[in-house]
């Protein structure tokens, strides 16, 4: 086609040198790709690295220089021909070795501008341009005749040699490339794929699973979802540097592994961007698994059932997933899930209940899943637990429903298999910060100003979680006083049980929204006390905290001397026997400052708090302008009304338990057994037969709601609303007896019912409070055969017994009858009058414990509701405690220890703690009752694991109390049923 004997003989060895030096350029980019090509595996380089080029693309990339290089010689030739004809020799070279310069200088330019990983761009582009040059000069030169040969040849036609030197050459080699492309598209793995095959995270089949994770009693596997973006790669390392490093080391008791969860690549930008920064952070830290979907956040959560699917293939104890946005005190969290052991059923996240689908046209989720009604109870994505088993659960081969919501899909997937999440508020997905949370997100949304650095250096250094953090607002589930936002104002509501529901009202409700609490004012910077370090005219060291349920309120407005009796010293000793960490104020204008001394002498917190008009108006007890006069007109009202004192304790309960909360009791209620939470609002309910009260009862079974027994944290606009409604000049019915009481609760939640139920509010049924009505109680204080077997029976379903002072107060207690019963056995012997105890304190406990397994595969040992009795825990007709030692002398303080074995199983110190079968307490040489009590109170037993367990186990506690020495031998039966 082009000849080099077209050139003069003279110029020959000059010519081919030219001819040399313009192939370097295709030699050298041949040389490199093949040394490129044979030093990678072809089939996973790219897709390890987004941008990483294979080796198919570099030998693409060689056919490429190959035609680079034909084109250049052909090129080459064409110029050489001319110029050494047509120009003397030097300026002909000169001429030829700039162009030759230029051409080798454009090479290096465009291979450095598309990078080392472009095999095939590069010479593409080198390709196009010399492909436009040799037309050029086709048809400007060779085909015009301009060359020194065109008188001795004849002129050949253009376009055939456009076509035979540049469209077919360059057809030849586009068409491979495509070829070669399309082979290597198909045959290439995703990147998830080859990570999940070949990489450092590879996923072992199951039967090696067991190799992921360091054997341990707890074996935990951490998924942390991410992304592909330079946000997230922060965010990664991040975490690294903080919240995991709060994990626990590996251990016999403890062991964990974690995963940073990717998709594929959401866009070529991602990939060229970012992917080979992944690719190092892969081989640095061996703890990214990329999986074969898309890292779109609209797939979100698609990526987390991938991700949930992967790990069922391993072998764990439990799952805790989260998000790469989220600081997460895996310490604490390891040490719930040690304490817990392993466990099935098990899911606990912040929860959800009866919250609608969302259905807009920008929602997360369509409008055709908005049109099923409520979700399934669910968890927040922030931070949730599952157990091996509820992972099987979730991945179970099959067709399944995907919504948008990843939190949604889990709720509906397991709403089938009756399994409801464990609600934790410590979990928050909000821009808010409390102390004792587990998980806080650190959104861009929120444009948070602190870091998660700054909260590892602040559990590093043992300062409380949230300082220098912004608390000013209110947290779901947590208290709001002095906080901005209530989340009530947001639509929701929550039970403390089962976490967050909208507030809704129906047909039944007065108006289309309630308040059902209204903002409280905290403790002052200096409070002015009315129960010195404990109760101000404002508010009191519990009321805002978790230990509300402390405050116990009753009161007492008659002379002592003519009304108080031996049974109401009873009463308040089964409040100590069960909660001996009570706090208990007695709202009294007739009792003295020491009526209690007994018991304050051995620890127990007792305070009598004086009541007239003048401190009630002094302290500000009263809810408007409109109470505020009532309370002023006290006398007029005492001379009007006979029921004034009943009317006055009405008053003086509901401003209580509005001011500060906590417990509400009568006097004359006998506690079996502690609630079995800490948490839960409620108040009692009883059956009316009178004619009279049908008017106004709460349902077709004539049920009234009595307000002798009740707990409620402040605030609440129920009780606030009650008193406007009863205790107003105005509205005062001084003839009425229960009108500020009985009536005027169950009146009021009748016509809301529906709302205060879905918002907190629970209604105990009869037999929890009052398993006799003031009809039944007077043969309850009579002797009968019965009467071990009743007690068992009341405190196997309910908390107390009402006695109903003003009926049985002119009845005896007799001695064998169901009440003498209870309080045989839950007395602390301390009631004056002051008589020697015989030998002094001794130990109470039972004679048999019998286990009672958990009624369903999902209920946790550990965990309880208000009526439930949580296994294995010395409370209620289980309880151990020290009584008698009665003096009339003193502050009582004696040595005390505790030691404790089990022969199989394990016995654990608190309501959730790890067990162990031997467990020794000094608890100190100056120690009241109160405290010895307290101790022996959390204990609980805990049964082998072991499926050989025959159900029998044996427990000593011996306790010293002073001069006292006494041991307990308790044998231990499993009992699968309840008592009838």
């Amino acid at each position: 086609m082009y000849f080099a004997q077209d050139v003069p003989v003279r110029y020959k060895h000059l010519s081919n040198t030219l001819r040399v030096l313009c192939l370097f350029p295709a030699v050298w980019g041949v040389y490199n790709h093949l040394a490129e090509a044979n030093s990678m595996d072809n089939r996973q380089a790219r897709a390890l690295d987004p941008t990483k080029s294979s080796a198919l693309d570099n030998y693409v990339g060689i056919l490429w220089c190959l035609l680079a290089g034909l084109w250049t010689y052909w090129l080459t030739n064409s110029l050489i021909r001319r110029w050494f004809i047509h120009y003397e020799p030097w300026p002909a070279m000169i001429r030829l070795l700039t162009l030759g310069t230029i051409f080798w200088f454009s090479v290096m330019y465009f291979v450095s501008y598309f990078g080392a990983n472009e095999p095939i761009w590069p010479w593409m582009v080198i390709c196009a341009i010399l492909a436009v040059a040799q037309t050029i000069q086709i048809l400007h030169f060779r085909a015009r005749g301009l060359y020194g040969s065109e008188n001795k040849k004849p002129r050949r036609d253009g376009k055939s040699l456009i076509y035979r030197t540049v469209l077919i050459p360059g057809g030849i080699i586009t068409f491979m490339t495509m070829v070669m492309l399309l082979h290597q598209n198909n045959m290439r793995p995703s990147s998830a794929e080859a990570i999940a095959t070949g990489g450092a995270t590879g996923i072992m089949p199951t039967s090696d699973a067991k190799l992921v994770i360091q054997a341990a009693q707890i074996q935990v596997l951490i998924i942390i979802l991410s992304s592909w973006t330079p946000k997230a790669l922060q965010r990664r390392q991040e975490i690294r540097d903080t919240t995991l490093k709060l994990v626990p080391p590996n251990s016999s008791k403890f062991a964990y592994t974690y995963k940073f969860v990717l998709g594929e690549a959401p866009s070529n930008h991602a990939k060229n961007s970012l992917g080979p920064k992944i690719s190092q952070e892969m081989q640095k830290y061996d703890d990214l698994l990329l999986l074969p979907i898309s890292d779109a956040a609209k797939d979100h959560d698609y990526k987390s059932f991938k991700a949930l699917e992967w790990s069922n293939k391993f072998k764990f104890d439990f799952l805790c997933k989260t998000e790469d946005d989220v600081f997460v005190r895996w310490d604490t969290v390891a040490q719930d899930l040690i304490e817990l052991g392993p466990s099935k059923h098990f899911w606990r996240g912040f929860a959800f209940w009866a919250m609608e689908p969302i259905g807009s046209d920008d929602a997360k989720i369509e409008n055709r899943d908005a049109r099923r009604g409520l979700d399934p109870p669910f968890v927040s994505s922030t931070l949730y637990t599952l157990s091996r088993d509820v992972v099987t659960f979730l991945t179970y081969p099959g067709p399944r429903v995907f919504t948008k919501n990843e939190a949604q899909n889990i709720g509906n997937w397991l709403y089938s298999f009756d399994l409801k999440p464990i609600h934790d508020r410590r979990i928050q997905q909000w821009d808010v910060c409390e102390n004792d949370m587990i998980a806080k997100r650190f959104s861009d949304s929120f444009k948070p100003l602190e870091s998660m650095e700054d909260m590892y250096k602040n559990v590093q250094e043992g300062r409380p979680l949230c300082t220098g953090f912004r608390q000013e607002r209110c947290a779901p589930c947590y208290s709001c006083s002095n906080r901005m936002g209530h989340w009530r104002e947001r639509g929701l509501s929550c039970d403390s049980s089962q976490g967050i529901s909208l507030i809704r009202s129906d047909s039944n409700d007065l108006g289309s929204t309630v308040n059902l609490r209204d903002s409280m004012p905290g403790l002052a910077a200096k409070p002015k006390w009315i129960i010195p370090g404990i109760l101000s005219d404002t508010s009191s060291i519990y009321s805002d905290t978790d230990e509300w349920v402390r405050l116990h309120w009753a009161i007492w407005t008659t002379d002592p001397a003519k009304t108080w009796k031996q049974r109401h010293y009873q009463a308040i000793e089964t409040v100590f026997v069960h909660n001996p960490n009570a706090v208990l104020i007695v709202l009294s204008n007739t009792l003295p400052s020491n009526f209690f001394s007994a018991y304050t002498r051995q620890g127990y917190q007792i305070h009598i708090m004086a009541v007239s008009k003048e401190l009630l108006l002094h302290r500000k007890w009263f809810f408007s302008a409109e109470t505020e006069e009532w309370i002023r007109r006290w006398e007029e009202w005492s001379k009007k009304s006979p029921y004034f004192p009943i009317h006055l304790a009405d008053y003086i309960r509901l401003v209580a338990i509005y001011k500060y909360g906590g417990l509400y009791m009568d006097m004359d209620a006998l506690w079996v057994r502690a609630p079995g939470d800490s948490t839960t609002e409620f108040i009692g309910s009883d059956i009316s037969d009178t004619e009279s009260d049908h008017a106004w009862s709460l349902d077709a079974n004539n049920t009234y709601l009595a307000n002798g027994v009740m707990r409620f944290r402040r605030g609440r606009t129920m009780f606030r609303e009650i008193a406007e409604n009863s205790f107003t000049a105005a509205k005062y019915d001084p003839k009425c007896f229960n009108c500020g009481g009985p009536k005027a609760f169950t009146t009021y939640v009748k016509t809301r019912r529906s709302l205060l139920e879905t918002n907190g509010l629970h209604i105990l049924p009869r037999e929890a409070l009052y398993p006799y009505n003031w009809k039944e109680i007077v043969p309850a204080l009579r002797k009968t055969d019965r009467a071990e077997d009743d007690v068992l029976r009341i405190e196997e379903h309910g908390l107390s017994i009402h006695l109903y002072g003003k009926v049985t107060s002119g009845s005896d207690i007799e001695e064998g009858s169901v009440v003498g019963a209870a309080l045989k056995i839950w007395g602390l012997d301390l009631s004056p009058p002051f008589q020697s105890s015989p030998g002094g304190p001794r130990l109470q406990g039972p004679k048999i414990l019998y286990y009672q397994t958990p009624s369903t595969p999902s209920q946790s040992e550990a965990r309880s509701t208000l009526l439930d009795k949580v296994p294995g825990s010395f409370k209620g007709i289980y309880a151990v405690f020290v009584r008698g030692g009665r003096s009339a002398d003193g502050f009582i303080t004696r040595k005390a220890s505790i030691l404790i074995t089990v022969k199989v199983g394990a016995i654990a110190t608190d309501a959730s703690g790890a067990g162990t079968r031997r467990i020794q307490m000094d608890l100190g040489q100056s120690i009241t009752m109160a405290q010895l009590n307290l101790a022996l109170s959390r204990l609980r037993y805990i049964p082998p694991t072991s499926a050989g367990w025959d159900g029998a186990d044996h427990i000593k506690i011996q306790v010293e109390f002073g001069l006292m020495i006494e041991q307990l031998d308790i044998p231990v039966i499993r009992r699968a049923t309840r008592l009838a």
